[in-house]
């Protein structure tokens, strides 16, 4: 993220509200709550520091820095102390989690690499992320992670520049062809001036073009978690096989100290989280596998869904929930009633239960009794889109060329399919030697087109949400394709509950 040369002034302001002034790893402090999220907002959509945002609602009217400046002269050092004793009592020595709990931290991370961010969200269902965004964002050809373990290896290290300038070159390609294409087959909207027009052409060239980029480009995020979280966030990166997650892992803790200097600790991995991937990986490669059974040439299975292939249908389960919580009865005695009801009284009772929900309404807790689980095999792409949705369980492979790749359907009706090609290829062929030679990097180098292979296992008010937001006209096309495959099969094995889905209609 662009950072420029500050003024002695401009320092010394943000020193009061940031841990680094220059570092790509900080922590933003001493600021209202109120204030952080419009500061952060403003990253997925441009390509600045969080800093000189900051420095830009500081100083440009939007707040009056001197009502954040401490003005009393009380002394703070006893108080310090005094907490730092406290912690290391109770969050240290006796392990009171709900006190380090209490403790919100702001984490920014910049120029870290989209492989490596994606893994970091899903280390921690809990804290809220908010990322740089390719999708409306163009990269420029120094954005990327050139990993650590290559400095071994010079001969390895050339052949990654050399496909990461391929695939560069063929998003560069893709966006003027796009964009191209876009001028003339995309109508403009009623009072559209040319910028706008341009501007909304461009960001979705960019959407598309992107698919050609490998998953060592470098993206920026920020985070709002607890010390507990941070700590379990920590652990796991030192855990994580890459060089670049332990660095990063040790210039949190460092940042961290400066804020935090006696919550951030139990931080060395346990010996189960160093060993426990390795020795699974080592025992599946031991097994020998049948040709698939019963193969899919489909990318979105239902696999598995709460009632299948028992006397209580989804439906059933879910009315029997909301029964339960309304009657008071025990559980036993509402299956009862719900045996002997008419399909059309227990669609009555669903009606009701949703009756005059709106676009922004969230189902009662009732219809989180039924769980539907899905195999899906979606673009890098979407899968980054996909893992943002917390409240919804994944099981996931790593990045792989196995699975085949993605093209967008602009770019193959632009005729641009083999600049694509051509850039997965690349990537390709250099995967299968990391694969041998490297193989902690080789996931760097898969494209956002390349599938990956993904268990997503969600209840029904998770996927209601979910499905809210992404079958919308607003939502990316490829995501949007697998929430509608998905809302499909849920629809024939249960109607009655998902008829209410996707009301959110945006233009």
């Amino acid at each position: 993220m662009k950072m420029r040369k500050l003024t002695l002034e401009e320092e010394r302001l943000l020193e009061n509200f940031v841990t680094d002034v220059y570092g790509p790893v900080y922590f933003i402090h001493s600021l209202p709550e109120f204030i952080i999220p419009p500061i952060n907002s403003k990253v997925s959509r441009r390509d600045t520091s969080w800093r000189l945002n900051i420095l830009e609602s500081l100083t440009d009217g939007d707040l009056n820095i001197t009502d954040y400046i401490p003005k009393h002269n009380i002394p703070l050092e006893k108080a310090i102390q005094k907490a730092k004793e406290f912690h290391e009592k109770w969050v240290e020595r006796f392990g009171h989690s709900s006190i380090a709990e209490q403790h919100l931290m702001h984490l920014c991370v910049e120029d870290v690499s989209r492989l490596l961010s994606g893994d970091i969200e899903l280390m921690n269902r809990r804290p809220a992320f908010i990322e740089w965004s390719q999708r409306y964002q163009k990269p420029t050809r120094d954005k990327v992670v050139i990993p650590q373990e290559l400095e071994e290896k010079p001969d390895l290290k050339e052949k990654f520049l050399k496909v990461w300038n391929t695939c560069y070159d063929a998003y560069e390609k893709l966006v003027e062809v796009l964009t191209n294409y876009l001028a003339y087959t995309e109508e403009k909207k009623e009072g559209e001036s040319e910028e706008k027009f341009l501007n909304r052409i461009s960001k979705i060239a960019f959407e598309d073009a992107r698919y050609a980029l490998i998953l060592a480009t470098k993206t920026s995020f920020a985070v709002a978690l607890n010390a507990l979280d941070l700590q379990d966030i920590v652990r796991k990166l030192f855990a994580h096989p890459t060089k670049e997650a332990k660095l990063l892992a040790e210039r949190i803790v460092e940042q961290g100290e400066k804020i935090a200097p006696s919550t951030l600790r139990h931080l060395t991995p346990t010996p189960y989280q160093l060993e426990v991937n390795e020795k699974l990986k080592e025992i599946v490669n031991t097994l020998e596998f049948e040709e698939e059974l019963a193969p899919s040439s489909e990318d979105v299975v239902l696999i598995d869904y709460t009632g299948k292939d028992t006397e209580f249908s989804p439906l059933d389960i879910v009315v029997a929930h909301i029964l339960f919580t309304y009657s008071g009865k025990n559980f036993e005695t509402v299956k009862e009633k719900v045996k002997r009801m008419a399909e059309e009284e227990k669609e009555r009772i669903i009606k009701k239960a949703i009756e005059g929900i709106g676009e922004f309404d969230h189902l009662i807790e009732a219809f989180k009794s039924v769980r539907f689980k899905f195999q899906l095999k979606i673009s890098e792409a979407s899968w980054h889109q996909l893992l943002r949705h917390r409240t919804i369980v994944f099981d996931y492979s790593e990045p792989t060329i196995e699975n085949g790749f993605v093209i967008p359907p602009n770019i193959e009706k632009a005729n641009a399919s083999d600049i694509l090609v051509d850039a997965i290829k690349a990537s390709e062929e250099l995967f299968v030697e990391l694969k041998e030679k490297l193989p902690q990097v080789s996931s760097y180098v898969v494209t956002n087109a390349h599938k990956r292979l993904v268990i997503m296992n969600a209840d029904l008010w998770a996927f209601d949400h979910f499905a809210n937001l992404r079958c919308t006209k607003e939502a990316q096309w490829d995501i949007r394709e697998t929430s509608f495959k998905m809302l499909g099969l849920i629809r024939e094995v249960a109607p009655q509950l998902a008829f209410f889905m996707a009301r959110r209609k945006r233009a």
